[in-house]
């Protein structure tokens, strides 16, 4: 596993795995709106609330809290010691659930996390299950969104060490207009399995921008 992805987990963890005291905790954040007016406040973590559907902000450490539904927001960035700690987005998505052998289309919204910007998207929504540390495990689910579509789709799930992975090209041609990367793909290539979804993703996009009139 490269250090990249080693470094995207564990900011993922720390982010929004650490308790109680985390909850109480406002940020220095960035919020984006959809028309690209930004506001600089100190703001919660979407994990930190009950309401994901709100996002809980003060001007400063004096003021009063305040609420700016998530909806309304494209991107918050947020920031510890003046230092990026993550970035995220509030997706509308569609997942897939198996069903006694039948695939059901599963939509949503979510905060997920910004991992890759580009012509494609990438973004990681990770869980956890297991009441212990010893026994936990962790999943990660990536989501990929091109500009002209409504949703982010989840292209990749791999189960923390990667003994467990899925990669859901059966759902979509995403790298059809980049036929080396969807060949070495289809050939289960190293380099270009499930665990590899960022350089995957960072290769094609590269592609695309050298490739642009």
């Amino acid at each position: 596993m490269n250090n990249k992805i080693m470094d995207i987990r564990f900011i993922f963890f720390l982010v929004f795995f650490c308790g109680s005291i985390q909850a109480q905790t406002f940020y220095n954040a960035v919020i984006i709106k959809h028309d690209g007016t930004q506001l600089e406040c100190l703001a919660r973590l979407p994990s930190a609330m009950i309401d994901t559907k709100n996002i809980s902000f003060k001007l400063n450490d004096a003021s009063r809290t305040q609420k700016m539904k998530s909806k309304d927001i494209k991107t918050i960035i947020y920031f510890d010691r003046g230092k990026k700690i993550i970035e995220l987005e509030y997706i509308r998505y569609t997942s897939y659930l198996e069903i006694s052998n039948n695939r059901k289309n599963m939509f949503s919204t979510e905060w997920m996390e910004v991992l890759l910007r580009g012509p494609m998207m990438l973004y990681i929504i990770k869980e956890t299950s297991g009441f212990s540390e010893k026994n936990k495990s962790y999943f990660y689910h990536y989501y990929v969104k091109r500009e002209n579509e409504d949703f982010a789709t989840e292209i990749a799930y791999i189960r923390y060490k990667n003994d467990f992975l899925i990669y859901r090209m059966e759902i979509g041609n995403y790298f059809s207009d980049a036929p080396e990367i969807e060949r070495r793909i289809e050939n289960k290539e190293e380099g270009y399995l499930a665990k590899d979804i960022i350089e995957i993703v960072a290769e094609y996009n590269n592609l695309q921008k050298t490739s642009a009139p």
